[in-house]
């Protein structure tokens, strides 16, 4: 991680953006009712906090981000495995984008920063969903002992 990390995403930002806003319902069909700069900003937003924490390596700060972004989407109408999806999608897209700029074999720490990037990302959000679903299992438990 560091600067040349984030420099190396930025040289890729435009192409990635482009991208991500071609195929974005692949990603979720919830995304082909949003207008383009809509959902472009959707993913400006995760590609600013993806490189800030390939620059930084600030785990806590990206969990936080990632986290409220994730809350952010579903409050939208996007359903958690499909926020999960769209991350994924992000580094994914990322990784892709700089294989085809970069070449084989380029740029290797580059492409290992962003796949465990989007790894902890994602993995970070199913422990959430999990959570979640722990908390209202312990609820509706509660609900049926009390009847």
């Amino acid at each position: 991680m560091g600067r040349d990390h984030a420099e190396t995403f930025e040289s890729l930002r435009g192409d990635v953006l482009a991208k991500l806003v071609d195929i974005r319902t692949s990603i979720d069909r919830a995304y082909e009712r949003i207008p383009d700069d809509v959902v472009s900003g959707h993913f400006d937003v995760m590609l600013n906090k993806m490189a800030a924490y390939l620059g930084s390596g600030d785990a806590a700060g990206y969990r936080e981000f990632v986290t409220r972004w994730a809350a952010m989407r579903e409050g939208e109408g996007f359903g958690p495995e499909k926020v999960v999806h769209s991350v994924v999608a992000i580094g994914d897209v990322v990784v892709r984008t700089a294989q085809k700029k970069f070449g084989p074999g380029e740029r290797t720490d580059f492409l290992r920063a962003v796949t465990d990037a989007t790894a902890l990302s994602a993995r970070w959000l199913v422990e959430a969903v999990a959570e979640q679903l722990s908390e209202r299992s312990a609820q509706l438990a509660e609900l049926e002992g009390g009847q």
